[in-house]
Formats: C-alpha cells, structure tokens, sequence
C-alpha cells in the first residue's frame, strides 16, 4: 500500500514492498535520506506478557503492520500520511499535531 506524505504541502511517497525494502520516492534529497534511514530503524517496545515483560524491538521495514505503525509514528514529526485503500476506492487520513 503507497503513502502519501504531507507536511502542510505533499512531500512524497513511501510504499511497503517486501521484508526489508520500502520505496521512497520523495524530489528533496535530503528528506529522501531522513524518510528512507526513518524506515529502515528499528522500534523498541514493551512485549511480553503482563507478569513477564520484555522489551523487543522491530525494524519499521520488516512488515506490512510495522511499516503501517512506523507511518502512524510520522505524526511524531508533524507529518500527515494519507493512504488509499483500493479495493474500496476509499481514502482516508491520519492527522497529525502540530508539536
């Protein structure tokens, strides 16, 4: 599924494609840069079981779901990601606050 990326004027595009590759297609070089390093981090959390937690930690590049909570986190930032679902021709957005 492609993303569209906002700040305030359309930035670009990132696009899940396989474990490990995410195509940014973004014209400014150095926000290409940022957006493809940003995908290819890693998310620390708190897994595990309530009376056994352990940290764990995930590449935002490993799959659909982490790419799609990597791009949620863009909010962080103060980007809005619009994405279109299409077998429902349907286009929805996620807001982002400014910080």
């Amino acid at each position: 599924m492609k993303l569209e990326i906002h700040n305030g004027e359309f930035v670009g595009t990132a696009e899940w494609q396989e474990p490990g590759k995410v195509a940014v297609e973004v014209d400014d070089p150095d926000e290409r840069t940022w957006f493809e390093n940003y995908f290819e981090g890693e998310e620390a959390y708190l897994g595990g079981s309530v009376d056994a937690p352990e940290m764990q930690v995930e590449r935002r590049d490993s799959s659909q779901a982490a790419f799609d909570r990597a791009a949620e986190a863009l909010r962080r930032y103060a980007y809005t990601v619009r994405t279109r679902d299409r077998q429902r021709d349907h286009a929805y957005e996620h807001r982002a606050k400014s910080q």
